[in-house]
């Protein structure tokens, strides 16, 4: 038989006397609730330090006792855990607000990771983390609430300050949310510690691999351009992206060749050259303008063409041909710059048609004489001569030019000529007026059609709108005024017009490809290529009546 027998009171106390009470009457007095806090946190620091710090029984883990259990748990106060001063992520998240609300109503559901310094008593970051550990800082602070107090945490070995720098660029570039500018500095800063722990330095394609490998997706291309931004362009770098580098860095490549063809070499070029130019960019940015790639290297081409002392568009012609032909010398590039012709010896070769003009509202004296022979709004009106030629170029010796030009749309003799021949007039005055080459379009009395198609005076016509359709237009008409063909280019044009002169020196081989040069620089696209979908396009008006055109030039031809 079982007997309830009821255990003696603890020291003799009866159960009715209270241990606080039995303390105060003995003098002792209970410490504040803040005081009893602090030396709870503190034992509880203590205790997990202590017990990351003592291996696992018959462990064979290389661990001295002042290092970190690795991947352990531990839960600790928020405010013993530092970000890290090193962390390659300078922006700020914009999702920072709804982060931190997740975190009040959730906590922090992936635990961050932490790792110590040797020597030190407080705990770093180990791979990201910062914007979290900031918010529950945060509401920490604001709101005392305990559940913020702590947070749990993942205890890595301490591997040395590359594998921390590591660690942050893997864990933020797997969130994707670095700029391109952080990722830059990032990239190039761990290389640099890298060669520092190893006391030697890293070539690039090593340094790529030993990315790939941490996680970190990168490659030579990647890092190129994280140098030229960091190294070339910093005062612009925070506005920089990917796709501005890839566009910024070939054509400042491509115009310290030219200046090193004037013996500018490539410090000078990016110290008196490129950085005043970043520099005034950045000021405007930080004015309030938006920034544009395309002004930034607008800005360094006009320093570069007045340190030169050469023209803007001599500068195309000779970056073209470095592009193109980057065996060629100086006085080779000299000879692509040609002083404009005097105004008066070259007003026929190059003013437009008298209906052109009065049709964009334009008169000038040089166009009176013309105007007399054309008083009517038509290109048909101008003074032509039979379209009784090869107007493809391709038979030369079968152009039987009257010396005398005649209206177009009429024999010597005031008869009518047949209708392809009025149409095909006709067709190229719809074509210049719909595509907009009236500043192309040049009177040539002597030429197969009456016209000579040189190069526009606002600007390349592939960065204007509706560029194909011009560019294409500008082919087709240029294919049919023969102009091309060298005989009747001499036959038909004044010595001072341009096209003849780019055409005589491309037969006589004066020049590199200078024709070629010129077309790609101001035109644009290959006349030998032209698109047939863009042809055959029955909604584009201008496509229908090039199509026109070269239908009615199979039937003119001898």
């Amino acid at each position: 038989m079982m007997v309830n027998r009821k255990k003696p009171p603890l020291l003799g106390i009866p159960p009715s006397v209270k241990i606080t009470d039995l303390a105060a009457r003995h003098g002792f007095q209970p410490k504040p609730e803040e005081e009893k806090r602090a030396m709870r946190d503190k034992f509880k620091l203590e205790l997990a330090r202590e017990s990351l710090n003592v291996p696992a029984p018959n462990s064979r883990s290389s661990l001295r006792y002042d290092t970190e259990v690795d991947d352990a748990w531990a839960s600790l106060p928020v405010t013993s855990v530092h970000f890290y001063e090193r962390n390659p992520r300078k922006a700020n998240n914009e999702a920072y607000a709804e982060l931190k609300e997740s975190i009040r109503v959730n906590g922090i559901l992936q635990p961050l990771s932490v790792t110590k310094r040797p020597g030190e008593n407080h705990y770093i970051l180990f791979a990201g983390g910062n914007t979290r550990l900031q918010a529950i800082r945060e509401l920490w602070e604001e709101t005392g609430d305990e559940k913020f107090r702590e947070t749990r945490v993942i205890v890595k070995k301490w591997r040395g300050e590359s594998a921390v720098l590591l660690a942050h660029m893997a864990e933020n570039t797997q969130r994707n949310d670095m700029t391109f500018w952080d990722k830059a500095n990032g990239t190039l800063e761990l290389k640099k510690q890298l060669e520092d722990e190893n006391g030697q330095s890293l070539s690039f394609r090593d340094f790529e691999s030993a990315l790939k490998k941490a996680g970190v997706q990168v490659n030579l291309q990647s890092i190129s351009a994280y140098r030229f931004a960091v190294e070339r362009v910093p005062d612009i770098g925070p506005w920089l992206s990917g796709l501005s580098v890839r566009n910024i860095q070939p054509r400042l490549n491509l115009l310290l060749k030219l200046a090193n063809h004037h013996d500018l070499e490539e410090d000078t070029f990016y110290s008196q050259i490129v950085t005043p130019a970043a520099k005034g960019i950045a000021q405007d940015v930080l004015a309030g303008e938006a920034f544009s790639a395309d002004q930034f290297q607008a800005a360094v081409e006009r320093a570069l063409c007045s340190r030169l002392d050469i023209e803007a568009r001599d500068m195309s012609r000779m970056l073209t041909a470095i592009e193109r032909f980057p065996n060629m010398t100086l006085e080779e590039l000299r000879k692509l710059c040609k002083p404009t012709p005097p105004a008066s010896s070259a007003a026929s070769a190059q003013a437009p048609s008298a209906i052109l003009r009065a049709g964009r509202g334009e008169t000038g004296p040089e166009t009176t004489a013309h105007a007399k022979a054309a008083p009517q709004s038509d290109i048909s009106k101008t003074r032509t001569p039979t379209v009784s030629v090869n107007v493809t170029g391709n038979n030369p010796s079968a152009a039987q030019q009257d010396p005398s030009p005649v209206e177009a749309g009429a024999s010597e003799s005031g008869s009518p000529l047949p209708a392809p021949e009025n149409r095909v007039v006709e067709l190229v005055q719809e074509i210049v007026v719909q595509a907009g080459l009236g500043s192309c379009y040049e009177a040539a009395p002597d030429m197969p059609l009456g016209y000579v198609m040189g190069f526009p005076k606002d600007g390349p016509l592939d960065l204007k709108e509706q560029a194909q359709s011009r560019q294409a237009a500008w082919w087709v008409l240029s294919m049919a005024s023969s102009q091309f063909d060298p005989d009747i280019c001499r036959a038909g044009l004044d010595e001072a017009n341009v096209w003849r002169g780019l055409i005589r020196e491309e037969s006589d081989a004066q020049t590199l490809g200078g024709l070629e040069l010129e077309i790609q620089h101001n035109i644009g696209g290959q006349g030998e290529f032209l698109a047939i979908p863009w042809l055959m396009n029955t909604e584009n008006p201008i496509a229908g009546a090039c199509l026109s055109l070269l239908s009615l030039i199979r039937e003119v031809r001898p």
